[in-house]
């Protein structure tokens, strides 16, 4: 039974020091791909714990500290956006609002600690509690989902207590899900179906329009992914419960599509009135106008993220009770330029192509596919939320890029795809493997 040989896989049958470590590794893994639709800041508390334990273990050498040339090239580009948004904060004013800045920064480096810990374990084997926990994390936010919707909310927020932020994960997560649909396990491929299926309801559940956008390029991902893999004949039954999942999606899309374009037309129709009622579309615009005109005036380093929000306000010259109270300016792009001028554009370009360059920059093999298809579905599904809400500088948004960059980074180009159960019937081999 598919517990069983998830619980023999996770859980090595033996003791010992890097048995241990690969134990635990495999664990944290699961764990993470869990949280990100039912308890979101548990990625980040998770990770920051993960980075602490890693650089003491790294202090008293229980495992060496050894990274590839390209991972240390994705570990420079991550501090190079951690450098740039703490030279923004120190450079300017309100330097004690701004340490909470710099603290969220901390993250981002556990790229140096927690790659060499990986390393200590077992190679190739983290990679399919990832899939399989995101899709079965997808199957419970979706029943979370739908309690939300029917006594609490009007838009899905699952764990995540953001609706922008649990949409950017479930199209992310439910999309990862899917990489399971040509395992060996007819488990894992029941599991990525409905996962994919539960994340993409959930998307449309949260409401959030960006997240939809997203769709199209991930399903374009996903093909390039899979037509090259073996994929098992449909049997009737599955023929049936794939259309009826799909009809459910589609039903479910239709409502809130329709829901939320009326939204969005008549935010367009009410554009013109006063400033005593701003829309989200016409909140968005402001901002943006705002921030850009901020950013011209100190191109170069910005104003400090500490200070992003009141000069946009000065910018808009609104009495203070009609001030803009977001945390962002709703553009990941814009928002760096505000905060760090021309360097902090040049640091989101730096974070976001580090997941790139580290499945690349592998030899070629069936660990480099899926590296990549992982890569793009980030790169994506935060680019283009990201366009229209926040992109980093949210505790979870940061975590799961962090995490999922380093484990893109980990996977060896020639590792073959393993299922669960193939993991399982490892679990000896691998022992012996960390106790030699």
């Amino acid at each position: 039974m598919f517990p069983d040989q998830l619980t023999k896989a996770l859980m090595l049958p033996a003791r010992g020091h890097f048995i241990g470590i690969d134990r635990n590794n495999r664990i944290f893994t699961f764990l993470f791909a869990l949280f990100p639709g039912l308890l979101a800041s548990g990625t980040s508390v998770t990770l920051v714990f993960a980075f602490l334990w890693a650089v003491i273990s790294l202090a008293f050498k229980r495992f060496p500290f050894r990274m590839t040339p390209a991972e240390k090239i994705v570990a420079w580009c991550v501090t190079f956006y951690v450098l740039v948004t703490v030279v923004s904060v120190v450079v300017h004013s309100n330097l004690g609002v701004g340490v909470t800045y710099i603290l969220k920064m901390v993250p981002f480096l556990a790229v140096w600690a927690v790659l060499p810990r990986l390393h200590a374990g077992v190679s190739g084997r983290l990679i399919p509690f990832l899939i399989a926990g995101a899709g079965i994390g997808m199957i419970g936010a979706l029943v979370f989902s739908i309690v939300q919707i029917a006594f609490f909310s009007d838009r899905a927020e699952g764990g995540a207590g953001n609706a922008a932020v649990f949409g950017l994960f479930t199209v992310l997560f439910g999309s990862i899900s899917l990489l399971n649909a040509h395992s060996d396990s007819k488990t894992e491929r029941v599991i990525a179906i409905l996962g994919f299926a539960c994340g993409m309801v959930c998307a449309f559940l949260s409401g959030t329009r960006s997240a939809w956008l997203v769709m199209p390029v991930n399903f374009a991902v996903l093909y390039w992914y899979l037509r090259g893999q073996s994929l098992p004949s449909l049997t009737n039954a599955a023929k049936v419960v794939g259309t009826v999942l799909i009809v459910a999606v589609i039903a479910v899309a239709s409502l809130k599509v329709t829901e939320r374009y009326h939204a969005l037309e008549s935010d367009f129709t009410h554009l013109d009135q006063s400033q005593d009622n701003v829309n989200s579309l016409k909140a968005r615009l402001m901002l943006w106008s705002a921030g850009a005109k901020v950013f011209l005036q100190s191109p170069l380093i910005g104003h400090g993220p500490q200070n992003r929000m009141s000069t946009v306000n000065e910018a808009l010259n609104l009495p203070p009770e009609k001030q803009m109270t977001f945390t962002h300016v709703h553009n990941g792009f814009l928002n760096a330029a505000v905060d760090g001028g021309i360097l902090g554009i040049l640091g989101v370009l730096a974070l976001l192509v580090a997941p790139i360059v580290g499945a690349r920059k592998k030899g070629p093999g069936p660990g480099r596919d899926l590296a990549t298809a992982i890569a793009l579905l980030l790169l994506s599904s935060y680019l283009i939320t990201g366009m229209f809400g926040i992109m980093f500088g949210h505790d979870a948004t940061d975590a799961v890029f962090t995490y999922l960059t380093i484990l893109i980074c980990w996977l060896p180009g020639n590792s073959p795809f393993l299922s669960i159960p193939q993991v399982a019937q490892k679990a000896g081999v691998d022992v012996a493997a960390l106790t030699a």
